[in-house]
């Protein structure tokens, strides 16, 4: 894995992991920004969507496996604070911790 920063001031802006003979970009929180890529265009993706996408409309599988609609509030390493799109859906006021590990995690 590949730590990718900005250079005026050393933040994280995401990874690069390792997908055969190709690089997958990352968000900071370890999600896929697209799809699989040489690593000079794996990083280009990185250093142009990375931090960019933290305000982008993300989507979460949920326990049936539908995808719902969420905006980040928080982000750290495998892990986001959400607040559902819908708001019909029933949620906490400070929003709803996931696992990027155990959900899946779309833009």
């Amino acid at each position: 894995m590949i730590t990718i920063r900005r250079d005026e001031d050393d933040e994280i802006l995401g990874y690069l992991a390792p997908t055969g003979d190709e690089w997958l970009p990352l968000t900071v929180f370890h999600v896929a920004l697209a799809d699989p890529a040489s690593q000079d265009d794996a990083e280009e993706i990185v250093r142009r969507d990375g931090l960019a996408s933290l305000s982008d409309p993300w989507w979460v599988e949920d326990e049936q496996g539908e995808w719902v609609e969420a905006r980040l509030q928080e982000a750290q390493p495998h892990r986001i604070r959400v607040r559902w799109a819908d708001p019909m859906i029933d949620q906490p006021a400070h929003g709803v911790w996931i696992d990027t590990r155990e959900r899946r995690v779309r833009r």
